[in-house]
């Protein structure tokens, strides 16, 4: 599934994994978003507009941050990421967040340029 999101994605937008044993806020400019349980619950249309908002604003890279089965390690500063949202107040796996996150940015990347997908 996530070769699939990232295929789906990258119709409209690079879209790359990084997998980190050691996750630190990459040091390219752009949005830094977290996933975190005590994050801002968005919708996807909420969603949608985040990302057309800073694509209007020239952002070229948009970072998502996941954390492992254990969170983010000591060495990471939440604090200093842009914006914390959340999938969901439940837990789930890393490995199925990810495709959760994918498949969400993939519908908002299709609200935005008006493809059916997104009903």
């Amino acid at each position: 599934m996530v070769s699939d999101y990232k295929r789906r994605i990258s119709r409209y937008v690079p879209v790359e994994v990084i997998e980190a044993k050691n996750p630190r806020l990459q040091s390219r400019q752009g949005l830094h978003v977290v996933l975190s349980h005590k994050g801002k619950e968005l919708g996807s249309l909420e969603f949608a507009n985040l990302l057309e908002r800073h694509e209007t604003r020239g952002t070229k890279n948009i970072f998502f941050y996941v954390g492992g089965p254990d969170g983010f390690g000591s060495s990471f500063d939440e604090d200093k990421a842009d914006i914390s949202i959340s999938l969901s107040i439940m837990t789930f796996n890393h490995q199925v967040i990810r495709v959760m996150l994918l498949e969400q940015v993939y519908r908002a990347l299709t609200i935005i340029n008006s493809s059916p997908y997104h009903r």
